[in-house]
């Protein structure tokens, strides 16, 4: 089954679970088909070098990365995503998995706890 068909078919079950509802479910579907499950049996290219601008307020980095289309690996750019409170960003990056072949996460938040109150 193919990528594609895959996100396609997750999207679709979001959207009839109900879990999708509001201004923001086309969004989130957008999401969903972008960020379909992308492995390999090769593993990944060494990233490039480029050249990391300085910290930006309120955003963090997410490097460039390869990815894999009809067979071959693409480059995608590295570039700047809007801060969260209380989130780390992890960003996309291509992990192996138990049977040697390569799964690419995609970047995601994860809740941290917010800083105690000050007194």
């Amino acid at each position: 089954m193919s990528h594609r068909r895959i996100a396609l078919c997750i999207a679709a079950s979001l959207l009839g679970s109900g879990c999708l509802r509001g201004p923001g479910a086309f969004r989130l579907f957008e999401a969903a088909v972008v960020t379909a499950v992308v492995v390999s049996a090769l593993q990944p290219p060494p990233p490039r070098v480029v050249f990391v601008p300085a910290p930006r307020p309120g955003y963090v980095w997410q490097p460039g990365y390869w990815t894999r289309q009809d067979d071959s690996w693409v480059w995608i750019d590295g570039g700047w995503v809007p801060d969260r409170q209380n989130a780390q960003y992890v960003p996309s990056h291509w992990e192996q998995m138990q049977d040697g072949s390569w799964q690419l996460v995609p970047a995601h938040w994860v809740a941290v706890a917010p800083p105690p109150a000050a007194y």
